[in-house]
């Protein structure tokens, strides 16, 4: 492990939109100790020549073209075997970084050593470039070092806002431990939130509660046509239905992080009556305030998550079926 690298782990599939973008940012970093590793889940656009290009323009580009597809998480699981770094950190290939962003994290890790990982605070940046003003964290999900585990755990389940943590600088060995990311169901919805509660019960985080992260805001939502069990067009009963028995799921996952974690016996007692009442709630409430979100996102009275599918997802969506996404889903939930 070389002391002060930072290892950024970097799945790609299909990523010419926006991917030069990202290596820009990434390499006009004020801390330059960084090695950028990209692993191209067999991509069909120019994806290829993009990355070949950057690396031999700079050698702290490393690219690697995968033998076989795999979903984003999956790729994250294998990167971590490639990563050299004393730090480490997920990169998507369409976000951008303030300058400063490594420095920062970098930087309060050091002067922290009992931190595993930090973030900074983070906006959103739209598919045309145009950057949000509003921070995506805010009030009592402003996570600071001087917050306990348990608290912690309590402040995730409660909202579940995974972004920007999970795209924090990372210990490299909290990293590890908490890997690999736990692919329970077809949808691979909420992996990203799983890995995260169980870093919460390994170590401190801590919020930099200032913009140095921008999100890109696209359309993330269900694609039916991608998932076993349901039906092209389904209806919102069906959608729902699908939903929560992901959440039933999501929970037992939940519940095993709890048993596993170093709480005491009430404490553990106590997180998991929190986890049944946050199952009710986000198969209920949650489910219709996220519908008035993406009105009121639709309308334009407020900044959220993108609404309408843009041409980065119809390209995203074409090229997943072309690998089989839909058999190898139904491979992975018989294993699961």
């Amino acid at each position: 492990m070389k002391q002060g690298l930072v290892s950024i782990m970097m799945p790609v599939f299909n990523g010419e939109l926006f991917l030069p973008l990202a290596l820009d940012c990434l390499l006009a970093q004020d801390y330059a100790n960084f090695e950028i590793i990209i692993l191209d889940n067999q991509s069909t656009d120019g994806t290829r020549v993009i990355c070949q290009q950057y690396a031999s323009r700079d050698s702290r580009i490393r690219y690697v073209p995968d033998d076989r597809y795999r979903i984003t998480h999956d790729a994250a699981n294998h990167l971590a075997t490639l990563a050299t770094g004393e730090f480490a950190m997920l990169a998507c290939d369409d976000d951008l970084w303030v300058p400063t962003f490594l420095s920062a994290c970098v930087g309060f890790l050091r002067t922290h050593p009992d931190v595993g990982v930090v973030f900074p605070n983070a906006a959103y940046v739209d598919i045309n470039g145009i950057r949000g003003e509003s921070r995506l964290l805010a009030g009592r999900d402003i996570y600071n070092e001087r917050h306990d585990k348990f608290g912690n755990f309590k402040r995730f389940l409660r909202h579940r806002r995974i972004v920007p943590p999970i795209f924090g600088v990372y210990r490299s060995d909290v990293m590890r431990a908490a890997l690999p990311f736990d692919t329970f169901d077809e949808t691979i919805a909420d992996v990203d939130n799983l890995f995260f509660l169980k870093i919460i019960t390994m170590t401190k985080v801590h919020c930099l509660d200032e913009v140095l992260f921008y999100y890109r805001n696209k359309f993330r939502g269900l694609e039916p046509t991608l998932q076993n069990g349901i039906r092209a067009n389904p209806n919102w009963f069906v959608v729902w239905i699908y939903f929560a028995r992901h959440q039933r799921k999501f929970t037992a996952r939940i519940l095993q992080v709890i048993d596993s974690a170093p709480f005491a016996g009430p404490q553990k007692v106590a997180l998991r009556l929190y986890t049944f009442s946050a199952l009710v709630y986000f198969t209920s409430f949650a489910h219709l305030r996220a519908a008035v979100g993406r009105l009121l996102t639709r309308w334009g009275w407020r900044e959220g998550v993108a609404v309408k599918k843009d041409q980065h997802h119809d390209l995203r969506v074409e090229a997943l079926k072309q690998t089989n996404y839909r058999e190898q889903n139904a491979n992975r939930r018989g294993h699961t």
